[in-house]
Parts: structure tokens; C-alpha cells; sequence
């Protein structure tokens, strides 16, 4: 059995390290796995400032705890506060939560736990056993049942936002349009990770998927007024229902609408081409992925 002192001897940052201690302090999590460090970059050249080039570390963590009750929120919130020199995106289960998963083969944990980077144990011991994966056509098979369902439920959303554009119900719209996003923002991670989202945070969601393309973030945060317009629909899920002040802030609901439009279109061609690259992994025929597809 092999062990180590409670904390890695992991390659990190003296800040990062510092802070994972607060964090287990602060939690008393059971472990703590990193599966994925993402760099972000910023070239800041301007006539009001000298020219300067900005680094961002994101950090993505898998965070196992006590008994079944979900602290994800706390623990995101906690980091959102207290960690300041990158990002973390956080991912929380309890024990119970993992048996289920790793009894049913998830692609997700298991992925994580064989390889991603264990960086705390609480009882200093590190597991050697490698957990099951399932099978590729398994694999292929639920991914692809997971993008139908997903992307009809994104589609459906998407028409009725259409739907009540054309009624000139527009902040209606953007409400709907935040349920487009967060519909194939989930779909997509399922494809690619394995792994069952339930955050409704339409930036965390779209961190989540930095992990595997940077396309989904680069679409809402490529220009300045497409980033504000993300805000305007992140505000949207609960201002639009709650507040009479909320507004488009003197933007068209027409262009709020394209810029969706044209995600789903971005999420449905990755989606596509993951399949293709799945399929092609396989050792067997695509025609048997079919047909397990219609046993899932």
C-alpha cells in the first residue's frame, strides 16, 4: 500500500498550495483529484496603458466528501472568494455518490480517479486499484442517446424563444435563450466528459467544457459586446422572472437570438465530430453501436 503525507508533493504554485490547505480546512474533504490545469493568456496592448501580457491558471478539481449531502455551491463559493491568483472550477460528491458511479462504470469518475492527480488524502493513503471503465461502444452508445435528449430539450427552448420574439416578449426570450445554453452546454459535457451536470451557472458550465475545446467559451468571450451579452442572459435566469427593471440594455433580442443560434450550431458540429472520433476508436462496427444505442 502506498502512501503520502496527507498533501502531494505536487508541482503547484505556493499559493495554490496554500490555499487547498484553507480549502481542506475550511471542508475536511476525504480527497481531492485534479483532472484537468488550463492556461489563459491576455496580450493588453492600448494607447492609456505600456503593453502588458497577463497569465490565468484554472485549476479543475474533483472534490470527494463525508456521507451524500452536495457542498459543491459552498466549496465553488469559497474558492470564487478566497483564491484569487487563477480560477477554480469545482466539482463535489460525497463517498456514497462515488460508490454508485464507480459501480456503474461512469466514465467520468473513473476517468479521474485512474488518472487524474491526486493532490490530498485525507487518511494519507493513495489507491492503487484501477477503476472500471465501460466499454467503448457502451460509452458511444449513451453519448450519443444523452446529445439526442439534450439537444432536443435545447432545440425546443430554442424555438419557443423564437416563438416569443415574434409575440415581443422579449425578455421572456433571453429567459429561454439561458435555458438553450445551459441544455447544450450540459449535452456537451456529457458527450465528452461522461459526467452529469446539474450547475445552472452558465460561465462555470462553459469553464467545464474548456477542458475539452475552447470553442463553446472563445464564442461568448471572443469579442467584448459578446461577453456582455452573456452577462444580459446570465442575468436573465432570474431577473427576467423577478424584476420589472430588467432589460436588453438598448441591444436587439434579434442579435441576443443569433449569437445563441449560433452556439447550438457550435455545439451540435462538436458533438458530431466526437462521434466520429469515437466510432473510429472502436473495435467494432458502428452498425453494433446503433444498435446497443436503442438498448440504453
Amino acid at each position: 500500500m502506498e502512501t503520502l503525507n496527507h498533501f502531494a508533493k505536487a508541482k503547484k504554485p505556493a499559493h495554490f498550495m496554500d490555499f487547498l490547505e484553507k480549502l481542506v480546512a475550511q471542508f475536511k474533504p476525504l480527497q481531492v483529484y485534479q483532472y484537468a490545469q488550463l492556461g489563459q493568456q491576455w496580450q493588453v496592448d492600448s494607447v492609456f496603458c505600456n503593453p502588458k501580457q497577463k497569465e490565468e491558471e484554472i485549476y479543475y478539481l474533483l472534490i470527494v466528501t463525508e456521507g451524500s449531502t452536495r457542498i459543491e455551491n459552498g466549496i465553488q463559493d469559497f474558492a470564487n472568494q478566497h483564491y484569487t491568483a487563477g480560477k477554480l472550477v469545482v466539482h463535489a460528491h460525497g463517498t456514497e455518490a462515488l460508490k454508485q458511479n464507480i459501480a456503474q462504470s461512469n466514465y467520468y469518475f473513473a476517468t479521474v480517479l485512474n488518472e487524474g492527480h491526486l493532490l490530498y488524502s485525507a487518511n494519507g493513503v493513495l489507491c492503487l486499484e484501477d477503476v472500471p471503465t465501460p466499454l467503448p461502444e457502451k460509452r458511444l452508445a449513451q453519448a450519443k442517446l444523452h446529445w439526442k435528449h439534450r439537444g432536443k430539450m435545447a432545440n425546443g427552448f430554442l424555438l419557443a424563444a423564437d416563438r416569443a420574439l415574434e409575440e415581443d416578449h422579449e425578455t421572456v426570450c433571453l429567459f429561454l435563450l439561458h435555458q438553450v445554453i445551459e441544455q447544450a452546454c450540459i449535452g456537451l459535457i456529457w458527450v465528452f466528459m461522461g459526467y452529469k451536470s446539474d450547475m445552472h451557472n452558465l460561465r462555470r458550465l462553459l469553464y467545464v467544457c474548456t477542458c475539452f475545446s475552447k470553442k463553446p467559451i472563445q464564442h461568448f468571450t471572443g469579442t467584448p459586446e459578446n461577453e456582455i451579452m452573456l452577462s444580459i442572459i446570465m442575468k436573465s435566469y432570474s431577473e427576467a422572472r423577478y424584476k420589472e427593471s430588467f432589460s436588453l440594455e438598448n441591444r436587439s433580442a434579434y442579435n441576443f437570438l443569433e449569437l445563441v443560434e449560433r452556439f447550438m450550431e457550435l455545439a451540435d458540429e462538436l458533438c458530431k465530430e466526437k462521434f466520429i472520433a469515437m466510432e473510429e476508436e472502436l473495435p467494432v462496427e458502428v452498425e453494433k453501436v446503433e444498435e446497443e444505442a436503442s438498448h440504453v
